[in-house]
């Protein structure tokens, strides 16, 4: 028995975890903290903003806006992130979180709304925004040996995506909460998750203040760049100088890794855009809007995907490990995605909740492999600014996606979102196995 145990706790990488260094820790409770937040906000924006009296096109736009303020600001700050150190970079964009509630949860104003998404820092999807996600990927891959990376960004995915489960029910208990005992009406119950929000981020602050020089790129560090586990070699070449890198959009590369880095970026691309067309937030517009579900109900129902989608997304390390990254990633997602376009299909609440419960089985398993597989591509030194073109190019994918579902939408058909979506996730899928399965080199990993 102790035999199984043993060897489950091994298999999940708890052991990883647990001797793990400090700098990982804070980084693990920072990603926490900010999915609690950005799960809570995600699950009500859209009906926030419906419930002050702006309709579903402008909705549209003003998440379209949102993603360009996102990808604007993603890009230059991961273009500068290694020069002014990676840990000034999260205080500064955990006061913009903080600033952020705080106006949201003051203001109705449609253009200090929009102007304040764009600057500060919003999510539309339910998902990252901002280059913490950058940061936090080439930091921990700084900071924990190849080996135990599938490990660390399996808990990294795993409770990241629980806390943003945790946020939604957070969100629907607390307008129940304030709506029952203190009588608020609906604008200023949703307001609340605004205030819930700043409070987060700015723990997030404080937090951040903990974080050792550890997490800071070294690019002096020759064992880095020489790391075995990288798909392909880097050639010996002189380090550009600090203001030369500045100015780079991508890090001296060789031929063949830039090819790999845009193929990557134009399928991550093509992911995001079908994300685009489904986020949380105009999913749980759809469900109260075709089914007439309380937001509170709507909490209960995607805490428990959110917390089914955690638990699973442990079962990719083992996974990883054993099957490498790509076919990982591609045969856990390629289910999730055919099920999305089904979504719409049933009359019957209980069937979509069904539909919903068995996709988030298998919805995030690809995430950590995913990180694993891009943290093999190139040193440390140059892993911020690869990371960050990744996730710029997967942001810009999404800028005109919410606009698309706001007229949909307003037309009365929803629905046809839902069946785009699964149709190009799935093509993303294949694309990724035709792609790069020679680069699986699933006994490394």
């Amino acid at each position: 028995m102790t035999g199984w145990i043993s060897f489950i706790i091994d298999e999940i990488g708890l052991q990883t975890l647990a001797r793990a260094r400090g700098d990982v820790y804070i980084l693990i409770i920072l990603r926490m903290l900010r999915l609690i937040g950005f799960g809570a906000t995600s699950l009500i924006l859209v009906l926030f903003l419906k419930s002050i009296g702006i309709p579903e096109q402008f909705i549209g736009l003003f998440m379209t806006l949102t993603f360009i303020g996102d990808l604007v600001s993603s890009f230059l700050l991961y273009m500068v992130t290694d020069q002014i150190g990676r840990k000034k970079i999260l205080v500064l964009c955990c006061l913009l979180m903080t600033i952020t509630g705080v106006v949201f949860a003051v203001s109705e104003n449609y253009y200090f709304l929009v102007a304040t998404a764009v600057l500060g820092v919003l999510t539309p999807s339910g998902g990252e925004v901002g280059p913490f996600r950058t940061i936090e990927q080439s930091s921990i891959a700084s900071l924990v040996p190849h080996e135990e990376r599938s490990d660390i960004y399996a808990w990294y995915t795993f409770l990241g995506t629980f806390c943003s489960a945790i946020g939604s029910i957070f969100a629907g208990t607390l307008i129940d909460i304030v709506r029952d005992a203190y009588g608020l009406d609906v604008v200023q119950s949703y307001k609340c998750v605004f205030w819930a929000y700043s409070l987060l981020a700015a723990f997030c602050v404080v937090l951040c203040l903990f974080i050792t020089d550890d997490i800071e790129v070294k690019p002096d560090d020759e064992s880095v760049v020489t790391e075995s586990t990288q798909l392909i070699p880097q050639p010996e070449q002189p380090t550009p100088s600090k203001s030369e890198r500045k100015f780079r959009l991508l890090p001296p590369l060789t031929p063949d890794t830039y090819l790999i880095v845009l193929k990557l970026g134009l399928l991550f691309g093509l992911d995001s855009f079908a994300s685009s067309l489904t986020p949380l937030s105009w999913i749980s517009y759809f469900l109260k809007k075709k089914f007439d579900v309380p937001s509170s109900y709507l909490g209960s129902v995607f805490f428990t995907t959110g917390l089914i989608s955690g638990f699973t997304a442990l079962g990719s390390t083992p996974l990883t490990k054993r099957f490498g990254a790509v076919v990982t990633m591609v045969f856990t997602h390629l289910p999730a995605s055919i099920l999305l376009a089904f979504v719409p299909v049933p009359s019957s609440f209980e069937v979509t909740l069904g539909i919903l419960i068995v996709r988030s089985c298998t919805q995030t398993m690809d995430v950590a492999p995913k990180h694993v597989f891009l943290a093999t591509l190139v040193p440390d030194s140059q892993r911020t600014a690869v990371f960050g073109f990744i996730n710029v190019v997967k942001t810009l994918a999404q800028v005109i996606g919410p606009s698309i579902v706001g007229v949909i939408t307003q037309r009365g058909a929803q629905w046809i979102t839902f069946v785009i979506a699964g149709s190009l996730k799935a093509t993303y899928d294949i694309g990724m196995l035709i792609t790069f399965l020679t680069y699986n080199r699933h006994r490394v990993h």
